[in-house]
């Protein structure tokens, strides 16, 4: 089982989906999606510089992956939440991360390296729309994987994020303990010493 992070959960991160002080959204643009995808691993400082120089020079097409890329968030986030509820994702969501997963495996191919095969992206491939692509890859792997089932939704009233499970036994309601549980527990306290004070 894994013990990292998916990358399809953090990249719904970038954002908060509930009313509450997370309200910022990392990808303001398409620089901050590349910026983003760098510090994820998504893309090497090579491949992100080779993205940046292709965005200058096609601003159009960089509004649009940007678009996109937005598009698929809002899609993503809302597959991943049907599955920590237990619910059948809308068809419209769907289609729009099976869309970057298809975009990602006609782009897919294996290389050689000293070690052996491996797979990694066409040379050809355009650099403007390949961020989607392992962060869609994620996705269909942890959800036709043994984690799906450990995906949970946050129990804090104000949070809206997604996180994976993996306490002994499956325990875990907030997305951070140090966080939304810490929030929620002194929120607990406080209605108890409400209710003891008016006793």
């Amino acid at each position: 089982m894994p013990t990292r992070e998916w990358l399809c959960i953090d990249f719904t991160r970038t954002r908060g989906w509930e009313a509450r002080d997370r309200t910022a959204d990392e990808l303001e643009d398409f620089g901050g999606l590349g910026a983003w995808a760098e510090d994820h691993g998504v893309l090497s400082s090579d491949a992100g510089a080779s993205m940046r120089r292709a965005a200058a020079q096609a601003p159009a097409e960089a509004s649009r992956a940007f678009r996109q890329a937005v598009d698929f968030r809002r899609g993503l986030y809302a597959v991943l939440r049907a599955a920590a509820e237990g619910a059948e994702p809308r068809p419209a969501d769907l289609a729009i991360v099976n869309a970057s997963l298809a975009e990602a495996g006609a782009h897919r191919v294996l290389g050689h390296r000293t070690d052996g095969l491996t797979w990694e992206w066409s040379p050809h491939a355009t650099p403007l729309t390949r961020v989607l692509w392992p962060i869609a890859l994620s996705a269909a792997e942890l959800l036709t994987g043994e984690e799906a089932r450990r995906l949970k939704f946050c129990a804090a009233d104000d949070c809206g994020w997604i996180f994976v499970d993996r306490s002994r036994n499956a325990s875990r309601r907030w997305c951070d303990m140090a966080d939304c549980g810490n929030r929620a527990k002194v929120r607990r306290y406080r209605e108890r010493q409400r209710t003891s004070d008016s006793g």
